[in-house]
């Protein structure tokens, strides 16, 4: 029995490690990977990002000048607004501001070009480990 848990144990350990290459290495920008340093998000990155997302009841549409629609039960009355990439530490986020002034902004991590993770800004740990479809939750999906 002792044998089963450690079995279950590397197995999941590598299913990790390889999820967060997996991930990794989606991000990665040829500058990046020669080791030089990227700078800002440049503009082709965040041109990668258009198209639509949905998941949890949430539709995200982004465009690649830099404007979205987010709409679906779980937000209520459709926003619009800018969307912009941002650096922090080792993750790379998607913010999502509202035109109007008295609602808060999104944020969301992005976990590689297809798949996108609704976070707090003060909680990103949630990035740092492989998604976990029965507990993780604000996962949107690319459609188109």
């Amino acid at each position: 029995m002792k044998i089963t848990n450690l079995t279950r144990t590397v197995i999941l350990v590598c299913l990790g490690i390889f999820g967060s290459m997996v991930n990794a290495n989606t991000l990665v920008t040829p500058s990046a990977a020669a080791g030089t340093d990227p700078g800002p998000i440049a503009k082709s990155e965040e041109t990668f990002l258009a198209g639509t997302f949905s998941g949890d009841d949430i539709e995200l549409k982004l465009d690649a000048k830099g404007r979205f629609v987010l709409s679906g039960g779980a937000v209520g009355k459709s926003l619009h607004g800018n969307w912009t990439m941002e650096k922090s530490g080792l993750h790379t986020l998607l913010r999502l501001s509202v035109d109007k002034k008295n609602e808060d902004d999104w944020l969301f991590g992005i976990r590689s070009r297809n798949t996108l993770q609704a976070v707090n800004e003060g909680k990103l740990k949630v990035l740092d480990r492989p998604l976990d479809i029965n507990e993780d939750s604000g996962v949107l999906t690319r459609v188109k």
